[in-house]
């Protein structure tokens, strides 16, 4: 039977080499890849299995919209399975996860008849759960992007620990998709955190940089402003959940 027409990998978190063993075998079976601004070490990784890589990061010139460029890799990539098969694309983390290019791919190529394969990567949020050590299985997750919970009014359940991903994406400026209202400054994401947490109720800031791993730093609520000015594109905000308080034991009768 034929093999894919392309296929979507996902080289996980930072520069840390988390290419699953079925993404490496599968990148020396066919010796090229494609990706945009791949890290350093991952780059000499690839180089000593001989793979070829094609850096597409020149299609996303400054001042052009990220759209525009999107559009221009995902059309790059298409024509491309015309002469190739299979079309290897290399991306950040997991490929269907926060990833509006690699979305967008998969919707044109299923369009046009072609068969798209995708193999599993470590994602921001995997690397998060490692990072602080939560038992998701036992007390579950909420995950949501942090301007559409928002503008969508999305609810929360404080009994379940949550992950806010893409806080960078919560500006004054942030445009409102068809439906929503606009977000306004990081104020209404502290505001709206309010409605479901106490003031004193912990949230924590992670960013992840290139090398360097995950930093870390935790305030109360009532501070959410101190912790925004430290925000990275990376960003994310952990809040674990509201525990139940064990009422008081009442002193013993003295009769």
């Amino acid at each position: 039977m034929p093999g894919p027409d392309l296929i979507l990998l996902g080289y996980g978190v930072d520069d840390t080499l988390q290419l699953t063993v079925q993404t490496q075998r599968l990148l020396a079976q066919t010796g090229k890849v494609y990706s945009v601004s791949l890290p350093p070490a991952l780059a000499r990784f690839l180089k000593s299995l001989r793979v070829e890589v094609e850096d597409l990061t020149d299609r996303f010139t400054p001042g052009r919209p990220f759209s525009e460029c999107y559009l221009d890799v995902a059309d790059h990539l298409i024509r491309r399975t015309a002469e190739e098969q299979p079309v290897c694309f290399l991306s950040p983390g997991n490929p269907m996860f926060l990833n509006s290019l690699n979305r967008f791919l998969f919707m044109q190529a299923q369009q046009r008849g072609l068969e798209v394969q995708v193999l599993p990567g470590i994602s921001p949020i995997d690397a998060i759960i490692n990072d602080l050590g939560l038992d998701v299985g036992t007390f579950g997750l909420q995950v949501f992007d942090a301007r559409r919970l928002v503008t969508r009014s999305q609810a929360i359940n404080p009994a379940v620990p949550l992950i806010l991903v893409q806080v960078a994406g919560f500006s004054a400026d942030a445009v409102a998709e068809p439906g929503e209202a606009t977000a306004g400054g990081y104020g209404a994401l502290g505001d709206y955190l309010a409605q479901s947490y106490a003031a004193e109720h912990l949230v924590t800031l992670i960013n992840r940089e290139l090398g360097q791993g995950a930093a870390r730093a935790t305030l109360p609520l009532s501070r959410f402003g101190e912790l925004t000015a430290n925000v990275r594109n990376s960003s994310s905000l952990f809040i674990d959940a509201v525990r139940p308080q064990r009422p008081a034991r009442s002193a013993p009768d003295p009769k």
